[in-house]
């Protein structure tokens, strides 16, 4: 993993946020995790003959987890290279049987000379600096007929600033911090076949310290690491973002979309919003 960099406390602190969820192999899951991947395989049709492309993949799980649903084929991309390093690892240790490559890549400057059925984009078209630019790179590698799947996170009430701030300073990005219809926005060009809206209920701290000890105890296995002090800088830097994500939750939803592309009908609406 890390071979010319010695693994310190400080270097744990300062690795940029899509580095540490890489070097700590974080399944850094969208929103609604197994339930929301479930929803988008039902109602999209995703299956074996299915070909998926997973943008800004970071370690690998949603793809992964739906190749190992349903059968289907793909790859994923992300800029971070320790992050793409874990999807592939990842790939080898929970799902050998999966036919899906991993690589870095600028989503923007992403070439391949495939087409997709399905393109899953999670909650991350918000965090890329052109979010409409890079949804019309993703319609314009899509089969006609071809899906888009999103869970965006929204707000319903505003939040405050100082937390706006705190969560900047953690995640390196401004959280989503618009309401419903100004997310939706980004798709209105795209046929709804499937949308549902969701609450997010917060984790209890038994909840939150199980998972950064389940997820740093791997880490150590993984690397080596017998060290308390990096240790302790690894489980206080994942608790802190896993603390910041559920204090974002009483101001947020996330809606679980399932989203067509259809040469014949795109860019016009011609249907309802309910």
């Amino acid at each position: 993993m890390e071979n010319n960099q010695k693994i310190t406390p400080d270097f744990i602190r300062n690795l940029s946020y899509t580095d540490f969820v890489g070097f700590i192999n974080q399944w850094n899951v969208l929103p609604g995790s197994y339930v929301t991947l479930s929803k988008w395989a039902c109602f999209s049709r995703l299956n074996k003959k299915s070909n998926l492309l997973e943008i800004a993949c970071t370690t690998g799980f949603s793809s992964r987890e739906l190749s190992l649903l349903t059968g289907c084929k793909g790859e994923g991309f992300d800029l971070s290279e320790k992050s793409v390093e874990m999807a592939n690892y990842n790939k080898n240790k929970y799902a050998r049987s999966i036919n899906f490559s991993y690589k870095v890549a600028d989503g923007y400057k992403f070439e391949t000379k495939n087409k997709f059925s399905h393109i899953a984009v999670g909650a991350s078209l918000g965090f890329f600096p052109d979010p409409p630019k890079m949804l019309e790179k993703c319609i314009s590698m899509l089969k006609d007929g071809g899906y888009i799947l999103a869970s965006p996170f929204y707000i319903t009430q505003q939040m405050p600033d100082n937390l706006i701030e705190k969560a900047q300073k953690i995640f390196q990005i401004t959280p989503t911090s618009v309401p419903y219809k100004e997310i939706m926005k980004l798709y209105n060009k795209l046929e709804i076949i499937f949308e549902e809206r969701n609450n997010l209920v917060q984790e209890t701290e038994e909840e939150l310290n199980y998972y950064c000890k389940s997820t740093i105890g791997r880490t150590c296995e993984m690397l080596k690491i017998d060290d308390a002090d990096i240790y302790k800088a690894m489980y206080e830097r994942l608790y802190d973002v896993k603390k910041m994500s559920n204090d974002l939750r009483p101001y947020q939803m996330y809606s679980i979309l399932v989203l067509r592309y259809r040469k014949s009908t795109y860019p016009n609406r011609f249907v309802e919003l309910f």
